[in-house]
């Protein structure tokens, strides 16, 4: 159940966000050593993120009193410290790119574009994408992968053969985004 125009040709589960996103031209793929490097990183990413994203769980709740205080204000302090930063990475222009609107699958991803960023993009094009996939988190998700479709106003890429672990993470965090996204729809439905 996806949501997206129909000009976007990804396959299975996907969702929709305004995010910020960049890419350059890849002659040939990195090295293994590059990419291995590159999917260590990318999992410490989607590991971080799951884990800020996860709700409390109800046994947590009925836990030792004192104890669930203390790691409550502890993570207050950290949520804390992490806008802090995240502030200041925006404010000195840390090198985050405008946000664009795109539709993230666990097999692709396909960017909104508009005027000249299709310059240079063709069909089969070798990319390096760069995705902020949390603003309160500036560590970007860094993929490779071939453009398999350009229209006017939007790219789709296929992402490179990705390893287990990562495609396991990448296939959860995409799940609980479109899931988020559908509850999200039916309240804004519901009287």
């Amino acid at each position: 159940m996806s949501t997206e125009p129909q000009t976007c040709q990804l396959e299975g589960i996907t969702y929709r966000d305004r995010l910020p996103v960049d890419w350059e031209i890849l002659p040939e793929l990195p090295s293994d050593g590059e990419q291995h490097r590159l999917n260590r990183t990318n999992e410490e990413l989607f590991q971080n993120l799951l884990l800020l994203d996860e709700a409390p769980q109800d046994t947590e709740e009925k836990e030792e009193g004192i104890a669930q205080e203390h790691f409550r204000r502890l993570e207050a302090k950290l949520d804390l410290l992490l806008n802090m930063v995240s502030e200041m990475i925006s404010a000195n222009g840390g090198g985050i790119p405008e946000p664009r609107t795109l539709n993230l699958g666990a097999r692709g991803l396909c960017v909104h574009t508009q005027g000249g960023d299709l310059i240079g993009l063709h069909e089969g094009s070798l990319l390096k994408i760069r995705l902020y996939l949390d603003p309160q988190f500036p560590r970007p998700l860094d993929l490779c992968g071939h453009i398999t479709a350009l229209q006017a106003d939007n790219f789709t890429v296929s992402y490179a053969h990705l390893e287990e672990a990562l495609q396991s993470l990448l296939d959860k965090y995409v799940f609980r985004q479109h899931r988020r996204a559908v509850a999200l729809a039916r309240r804004r439905e519901s009287p």
